[in-house]
C-alpha cells in the first residue's frame, strides 16, 4: 500500500519542510513547483522505489496501491482498466506523461494499461478538481514523469524479465547514459499473457526514448517519445469475445530556460497519434461480426514564465491544442469525423506570510465546442509546527467528456480541508475531508440523455510508521458517501469504503518483502466485495562491484484467491504467479 507523504525516507519522518527548506522536495502537478509543505491541493507522490517494489508491469499495477484511488477491474496486465479518484468517474481524471494529456477524445478514457512502469521516474497525483491548472480535470490529475537520462555516466543498463501464470511473461531493456552535454535514455519492452480471465490476453509492445541537452550557459531542451501497440481482449460475452488493438505515439519538445535567477521560461511542443479498433468475434469459428475504428490526432504546445519572489512564486501560461477524431464503423454505419481548437490561459500564485501559504489561481478556457470556462481555485496552508500542517483548497472545475457528444461538459465545486503531521513519535500520518458537488453528469436512461447532479462527500485517511526492526506499516482509508443531487437518493456503484494495507521488511543484505491488502466496497448489485485481497511481493539484490547487480523477485497475486468487481462482466483475476530477474550493469 502506497501512503506516500513528503518524507524523504522511511528513517525520517519530519514530513514538512516548510517554505522551501533545505532539501524540501517540489510538487509540480499544481504547475506551480513547490515545497509539498505549501501545497494546498491533496497531492500523492508515488516515487521510482515504491514502483519497483511492486514488480509492476503498468501504470494500473501502481495506481492500485494509492490510497483514495479504486480501480474498476484489475485484470490481465497490459489490459485495460478503469480507476476513479474520490469516486469520480474514469473520464473526470485528467492522465498526462510529461504534460501530454493522453485521454481519448471520443469519451474521455485514458489508457492506462499502454504506459509501461519501467519509464516512470515518479507519479504525482491530484485528487479532485485541478482545472484552475490543466483544464478538463473534474476528478484529479495523474502527471507521469518519466525518468531522465543518467548524468554520472556514459553508459548504464539494466535487462528485466519474468514469467508468470498463463504465460505472462515481461521482458524490458533499458540504456542510460550521458556523454559531454548530451543525455539520452532509451527502453523497449514486451509484455504478453494468454489471459488470467476470459478473453483477456495482452499483447503489449513499447519503445520509448529520452535526449536531454544541457545548454552551454544553464537551461536544457529535452525531447521524449513513447510509442506502443496493444492488441488485447476485453470482454467474453456468450456467444461472441470483443477485441480492440491500439497504436499510440505521444511526443514533446520542451525547452527550460532560466532568463535571469528570478524569471523561468518553460516551452514545449507536443502531439499525440492514437489509432483504435474493436472487434466482436463470433465463437467459435472468429468470424469477425462487426469493427469500428478511432483515430484520435491533436498537436498543440505551451509557454509558461515563472517569477520567484523573496515570499511569492507567480506562474503564468498558455496552452494551446488542435485536436481532432475520427470515427468509423461500429453500430452506427459510416464516418464521423470532428475537430475542434483549445485554448487555456492561467494565472497561480502562491506567497508566504508567517507560517501562511495562500494560493489563488485562475484559468479561462476557449475549449472549441464545450463552451468557454472560467476555473477558479483556492488554497491556503499553515504551518502549526515544524513537522505539522493544515491545509484547504476550494475549486471549481469541468471536464469535456466527448468530442463527438454535443454539450457534453460535465461541472464540479470541490472543497477539502486537511491536516498532516509527523510530530507523533515514529509516526507519519495524513488526513483529508472532501466535498465534490458535480452538476451535468450525463446519464442514459431508457435511451434518452439525462443529466443531473450528484454528491460525493467523505475523507481519507493515511498513516506510516518507521522502520522497527527492518519493518514499517501502512494503512489508508477512504469514505465516499454518494447522493444524488436532486432527491438525496444514495447512488449505487460508487464505492462506499476503500482500504488499503501494507507491511514492508527491508534489511541491510537488500532482502526485501512487501504485503498489500486491498479492500473495495463497490456497493453494487451485480458486483461483489468479499474479505482482502492480498498481494506478495519479493526481492534479493546480489551486488557484484565489477559487474553491477542481479535481482531475483517474484510476486504471489490474490494470495486467497478473493473476489472483488463491480460487475459480474469484468470480475477480477484469481490467485496468480510470477518470477523474474533483473540484472543492473
Amino acid at each position: 500500500m502506497l501512503t506516500v507523504g513528503p518524507a524523504r525516507s522511511d528513517d525520517d519522518l519530519s514530513s514538512l519542510e516548510l517554505f522551501s527548506g533545505e532539501g524540501a522536495e517540489l510538487v509540480s502537478a499544481s504547475r506551480s513547483p513547490r515545497p509539498a509543505s505549501q501545497t494546498a491541493e491533496n497531492i500523492t507522490v508515488v516515487t521510482a522505489e515504491e514502483i519497483k517494489a511492486l514488480n509492476a508491469h503498468t501504470l494500473p499495477d501502481i495506481l492500485y496501491a494509492v490510497t483514495g484511488i479504486q480501480s474498476e477491474v484489475i485484470g490481465t496486465p497490459g489490459t485495460i482498466t478503469n480507476i476513479e479518484i474520490q469516486g469520480s468517474d474514469f473520464d473526470h481524471v485528467l492522465v498526462l506523461i510529461d504534460n501530454v494529456p493522453v485521454n481519448s477524445l471520443s469519451d474521455n478514457f485514458p489508457d492506462l494499461a499502454a504506459i509501461p512502469a519501467q519509464i516512470i521516474d515518479r507519479i504525482e497525483i491530484v485528487k479532485g478538481a485541478a482545472s484552475s491548472s490543466w483544464g478538463s480535470a473534474l476528478g484529479g490529475v495523474i502527471n507521469v514523469i518519466t525518468k531522465m537520462p543518467q548524468q554520472d555516466r556514459a553508459i548504464d543498463g539494466t535487462v528485466t524479465g519474468s514469467y508468470g501464470t498463463r504465460e505472462t511473461a515481461d521482458g524490458r531493456i533499458e540504456a542510460t547514459g550521458t556523454v559531454d552535454r548530451l543525455g539520452y535514455y532509451l527502453t523497449g519492452g514486451t509484455l504478453s499473457s494468454d489471459g488470467l480471465r476470459s478473453n483477456n490476453q495482452s499483447d503489449l509492445k513499447n519503445l520509448y526514448g529520452k535526449l536531454h541537452y544541457e545548454l552551454p550557459v544553464r537551461g536544457g531542451v529535452t525531447l521524449s517519445t513513447l510509442y506502443s501497440y496493444k492488441k488485447t481482449g476485453l470482454l467474453a460475452l456468450p456467444g461472441i469475445d470483443i477485441n480492440d488493438q491500439k497504436h499510440e505515439l505521444v511526443s514533446s519538445l520542451a525547452l527550460q530556460l532560466p532568463l535571469d535567477n528570478r524569471v523561468t521560461l518553460d516551452a514545449a511542443l507536443r502531439t499525440r497519434q492514437s489509432d483504435t479498433e474493436m472487434f466482436v468475434i463470433r465463437k467459435p469459428d472468429a468470424a469477425l461480426l462487426q469493427s469500428a475504428l478511432e483515430e484520435d490526432h491533436s498537436s498543440g504546445g505551451s509557454v509558461k514564465l515563472s517569477w520567484l519572489g523573496e515570499w511569492q512564486l507567480v506562474v503564468a501560461g498558455v496552452d494551446y491544442d488542435h485536436v481532432k477524431v475520427k470515427l468509423r464503423g461500429g453500430a452506427s454505419p459510416g464516418e464521423e469525423s470532428k475537430g475542434a481548437d483549445r485554448l487555456g490561459v492561467y494565472l497561480n500564485d502562491t506567497f508566504t506570510a508567517g507560517n501562511f501559504a495562500i494560493t489563488p489561481s485562475a484559468r479561462f478556457d476557449w475549449t472549441g465546442f464545450g463552451g468557454n470556462r472560467f476555473s477558479p481555485s483556492f488554497g491556503i496552508t499553515y504551518a502549526l509546527s515544524e513537522n505539522s500542517l493544515l491545509r484547504g483548497y476550494t475549486a471549481r472545475g469541468y471536464s469535456l467528456t466527448s468530442l463527438n457528444r454535443a454539450d457534453s461538459t460535465e461541472k464540479v465545486w470541490t472543497s477539502q480541508i486537511g491536516y498532516e503531521s509527523g510530530e507523533i513519535p515514529y509516526l507519519w500520518l495524513k488526513a483529508t475531508l472532501f466535498r465534490n458537488d458535480t452538476w451535468d453528469v450525463i446519464s442514459n436512461e431508457f435511451s434518452t440523455i439525462v443529466k443531473k447532479r450528484q454528491l460525493k462527500q467523505g475523507g481519507e485517511f493515511e498513516l506510516r510508521t518507521v522502520p522497527v526492526f527492518n519493518t514499517s506499516l501502512s494503512t489508508g482509508y477512504t469514505y465516499i458517501y454518494s447522493t444524488d443531487g436532486g432527491d438525496g437518493a444514495a447512488l449505487n456503484s460508487v464505492p462506499k469504503h476503500t482500504l488499503k494495507l501494507g507491511v514492508r521488511y527491508r534489511d541491510p543484505s537488500r532482502l526485501q518483502a512487501q504485503i498489500t491488502g486491498h479492500y473495495i466496497d463497490w456497493n453494487a448489485t451485480d458486483g461483489r466485495s468479499r474479505g482482502i485481497l492480498w498481494d506478495l511481493h519479493l526481492s534479493k539484490t546480489f551486488e557484484y562491484s565489477e559487474f553491477g547487480s542481479v535481482e531475483l523477485f517474484g510476486s504471489l497475486r490474490n494470495i486467497f484467491d478473493g473476489q472483488q468487481y463491480l460487475s459480474e462482466l469484468y470480475k477480477n483475476t484469481g490467485r496468480w504467479a510470477e518470477v523474474g530477474v533483473r540484472c543492473h550493469f
